[in-house]
């Protein structure tokens, strides 16, 4: 009956440990999927979100020097000429459109699709009004020029602002958002170590269970006497 008694005990310990190895093995499958997910998510919260956030910044830097650029053309006793406002403008234009190329190659979202296109056109129209303010000034009618700049030229400055505006509104909420993913990522992580750890312990514990046994079912027995 010994050999039939230990051949039960390593049957059930043998699928324990199984089960407690299909576990290990789902939990350590979850742990690698979580750190991976996180590590993308880092990587998109800096390549979509920080990185299209500093392109707004410049971008918004450029569209108040062409402000400044051409309003300086009307307070200023001595404006500078037309050839080198035309080219302070088109390295502004130029540099604008750049960062709007750098911005449209990250992922974006259907806000901010919708967003990026209405600051596109204004920006548009806004070079072609620099554009007619230029050439109100080559032929010396400085009146009709800053009609022109204080009336549909601030209109189409105002909506361009308000578009960027609206584009880092969205970077933030998006940002936020990744940010808890992001934690939520740690807290399974960490949750799957934790369960890691209490199976190995519980490994261990079956482990010294089976070596206990192994030692009572080889010792002999006592003998018996009758009397």
């Amino acid at each position: 009956m010994k050999w039939s008694f230990a051949l039960q005990q390593k049957l059930k310990v043998a699928g324990l440990l199984l089960s407690l190895m299909l576990v290990i093995l789902y939990t350590a499958t979850s742990l690698k999927n979580d750190v991976q997910d996180m590590e993308q998510t880092v990587v998109a919260l800096y390549a979509d979100r920080l990185q299209p956030a500093i392109e707004l910044v410049h971008i918004n830097e450029s569209i108040h020097a062409k402000r400044l650029l051409i309003e300086h053309q009307f307070v200023n006793e001595v404006p500078v000429s037309p050839a080198a406002l035309a080219g302070q403008l088109g390295h502004y234009n130029q540099r604008i459109n750049e960062r709007i190329s750098q911005y449209k190659k990250t992922k974006l979202t259907a806000s901010e699709t919708r967003w990026l296109n209405a600051f596109n056109k204004k920006f548009k129209q806004g070079q072609d009004l620099e554009k007619s303010i230029q050439a109100l000034l080559i032929v010396e009618q400085p009146s009709q020029a800053r009609q022109v700049f204080y009336g549909p030229g601030a209109l189409v400055f105002k909506h361009s602002v308000q578009a960027l505006h609206e584009l880092v509104q969205i970077q933030a909420e998006t940002g936020q958002q990744s940010v808890k993913d992001a934690h939520r990522m740690a807290a399974g992580g960490s949750l799957n170590v934790t369960l890691l750890t209490a199976l190995s312990l519980l490994v261990g514990l079956v482990i010294l269970g089976l070596i206990h046994n192994a030692r009572l079912v080889g010792q002999p027995a006592p003998p018996f006497h009758l009397n």
